[in-house]
């Protein structure tokens, strides 16, 4: 911190002398002034704290982000990826009021991860991600339990079949509340999954009943250890603009996820300091 040194106060005035044959009487007694001169010895004044510079782009000031990042624990080590408006980063913001740019974003290294897949449709993640997801699957086995992934990464050309399915099946209002418009989904960047688990029955799939199931008891309390956060939780519905989800998995890295899990924050908006994204602007 760069410390400032202060104006000295309480100088003195230039003194003046008056003949004594100029003086008729004693002039009248000014007011007492109670201020104390500033001691010679007194210690410089301390300039403004300076504003601290926000690590994490786009994040509010003093968002719990800022705090982990500012601490030295966090991830990711690329420099680079510390902005949540990069669609590179596992940090990236995706809602309705922040689309992908461009909105027709492909990720470079999507691979398939090595567990088992109930959808019937290719799954593809972000390297990271998949990394994370066989780690987490394997762990949940150890415990007894099968997720299986039903959904990873899809284009902006896959996202619009999905959501115009939607639209047919449902109309516009309720559509906007179950499925992201394309450039505004998560599942875009490669960093989010659905899953299911194979002990239920298909009727549960996608459904909030997949909170209750093992596989979704299981995420909720250990996703966190492999840098997941369950994205669209209950009660979150105003903030995040969807019905709650509880199949729906986004990759933020294990300190971010660990750390809001540690202050009981549910929803990423509320995390980075920004404003809930309940309808497009």
């Amino acid at each position: 911190m760069v410390l400032t040194g202060a104006v000295a106060l309480g100088e003195g005035f230039p003194r003046t002398t008056t003949p004594s044959s100029q003086v008729l009487a004693p002039p009248s007694p000014s007011p007492v002034s109670t201020a104390r001169p500033t001691p010679s010895n007194a210690p410089p004044a301390l300039a403004p704290e300076p504003t601290a510079t926000p690590l994490i782009l786009g994040a509010d000031a003093n968002a719990p982000i800022q705090k982990l990042f500012a601490s030295g624990t966090a991830a990711p080590a690329d420099r680079g990826l510390w902005d949540i408006a990069s669609p590179a980063s596992p940090l990236v913001l995706v809602n309705k009021h922040h689309p992908l740019v461009p909105t027709t974003f492909e990720p470079a290294d999507l691979t398939t991860p090595n567990v088992m897949t109930g959808g019937g449709e290719a799954v593809l993640l972000r390297t990271e991600a998949a990394t994370a997801v066989e780690r987490m699957f394997e762990a949940a086995s150890s415990d007894g339990v099968q997720i299986t992934i039903m959904s990873g990464y899809r284009s902006y050309d896959t996202q619009a079949t999905v959501y115009n399915g939607y639209i047919a099946q449902n109309g516009q209002d309720i559509s906007d509340t179950t499925s992201a418009r394309p450039g505004f989904s998560e599942h875009q960047t490669g960093f989010a999954l659905d899953i299911g688990d194979t002990s239920v029955r298909s009727s549960c799939e996608f459904t909030i009943c997949m909170a209750e199931t093992p596989a979704g008891r299981w995420v909720a309390a250990h996703g966190a250890e492999y840098g997941f956060v369950i994205r669209y939780r209950l009660g979150q519905e105003s903030v995040t603009g969807y019905s709650a989800e509880p199949w729906h998995l986004r990759f933020l890295g294990i300190a971010v996820a660990q750390d809001m899990n540690r202050r009981g924050i549910f929803s990423y908006e509320t995390y980075l300091g920004l404003p809930s994204a309940p309808g497009y602007e």
